[in-house]
């Protein structure tokens, strides 16, 4: 008893008790209100289309455009489409070749490629993929009457061309055959093309994982790096201290790139860019988790971890690692462009499955921002804060 008595007289114990019920307070709120009518917001993925061919090939994006519950964009260059695409602007491109309508008078089956970029959250990949089929089996069941009624059409032209003889019967008898023979019940074929595709099952979590581990560690690490402080602030003054702790950060934010490569490599995840760039793009991703940790806890203190908590759920869900963004609420959307997971998590997309580097650098240009706005915040309240070093007393000397 004296022990437990002990425990309950530290100021800690009851903030460790505390952070163990916020956990589950904060997550459950989070994910429950971020993630609360997510089929609803389908229509918020983005599907371009793109018709070669003006005669059947419009109709079927006609047909399209009134079945889809998603937003359809149409586009008239396949080249500017695929650019979109690899941006992850886009979610799945529908194109129809030019050759369309003649395959199918020709009574071939005609093709609908589409085209689905894998970089993205396995949800949004699923979803395309599923939509691809549908659409293939709506058009064939579409299409099927009218080359039924195409099919008619021609045995009368046939017919009334029969000359009215006694083996007039073969002849149609012939006719009819030939004619519905070739009509196929599948009269369309889909071709799925998935780009920025990596055959490895296990790197579509590696921008998940990264995050996790990268955000959980700056938190674990910023909370110690501020015991530590509270430990030598007597006798430093304060802002020898905060610049202490930023050269700490820089070294440890450009030390780990090195260890999540050699883990990506010792797990047979591949990269799509070089290595400077992976270095570098994990090095500011991890300097910024860490200044947005600090900066809670430099404004707040130890209750700054609870802030953390919630910055960690609110990261996780609106990253687009787990749930497409345009599928979120529009508060959970405005919230994302100011979290460095997005940017981290988007840029993971590109260093592992491929995609534009404009992307890439357009990430690391908000990173950079991050950090220097946490950063600035974090000095302007250093500044407000008085310096608890203890001035030395000097003891007057004895006049003997």
């Amino acid at each position: 008893m004296n022990g437990l008595q002990a425990l309950f007289k530290i100021r800690e114990t009851y903030i460790g008790i505390v952070i163990t019920i916020a956990f589950q307070i904060i997550f459950f709120s989070v994910w429950m209100t971020a993630y609360d009518g997510v089929n609803d917001r389908t229509d918020n993925l983005k599907i371009g289309l793109i018709s070669e061919d003006t005669e059947m090939g419009q109709k079927v994006v006609n047909e399209i455009k009134a079945t889809l519950p998603f937003t359809l964009e149409n586009y008239t260059s396949l080249d500017k489409a695929e650019q979109e695409l690899n941006q992850r602007d886009i979610h799945m491109i529908i194109h129809i070749p030019s050759d369309f309508t003649s395959q199918l008078q020709a009574g071939k089956e005609a093709e609908i490629v589409y085209s689905i970029n894998q970089a993205n959250a396995s949800i949004a990949k699923n979803m395309m993929d599923g939509v691809a089929k549908q659409v293939t089996e709506e058009i064939n069941h579409n299409i099927y009457p009218v080359q039924q009624d195409k099919t008619i059409e021609a045995f009368s032209q046939k017919f009334s061309q029969l000359p009215m003889e006694q083996h007039t019967a073969q002849q149609i008898n012939k006719a009819v055959a030939t004619t519905i023979m070739s009509v196929k019940d599948r009269a369309i074929n889909s071709t799925i093309i998935k780009t920025n595709n990596v055959e490895e099952f296990a790197a579509n979590f590696v921008p998940l994982m990264v995050i996790i581990s990268s955000f959980v560690g700056a938190m674990v690490m910023i909370m110690q790096h501020q015991q530590a402080a509270q430990l030598v602030q007597d006798t430093i003054s304060k802002w020898q201290l905060f610049l202490a702790r930023q050269l700490i950060n820089i070294g440890v934010a450009f030390a780990l790139p090195l260890l999540t490569i050699s883990l990506m490599h010792l797990f047979n995840i591949s990269s799509q860019v070089n290595f400077l760039t992976v270095y570098l793009f994990q090095a500011l991703m991890f300097w910024a988790f860490l200044c947005l940790a600090q900066a809670f806890i430099i404004i707040f203190g130890n209750l700054g971890m609870i802030f953390n908590i919630c910055a960690l759920s609110m990261q996780l869900v609106t990253s687009g690692a787990l749930v497409p963004q345009a599928m979120l609420s529009d508060f959970y959307n405005k919230l994302a462009s100011l979290l460095p997971a997005t940017y981290g998590a988007d840029g993971y997309y590109t260093i592992i499955f491929g995609g534009s580097t404009d992307s890439l650098m357009s990430n690391c240009s908000s990173l950079g921002m991050i950090i220097a706005v946490t950063l600035a915040m974090s000095a302007i309240v250093v500044a407000f804060k008085k310096s608890k070093v203890k001035s030395e007393q000097i003891v007057p000397a004895t006049v003997q």
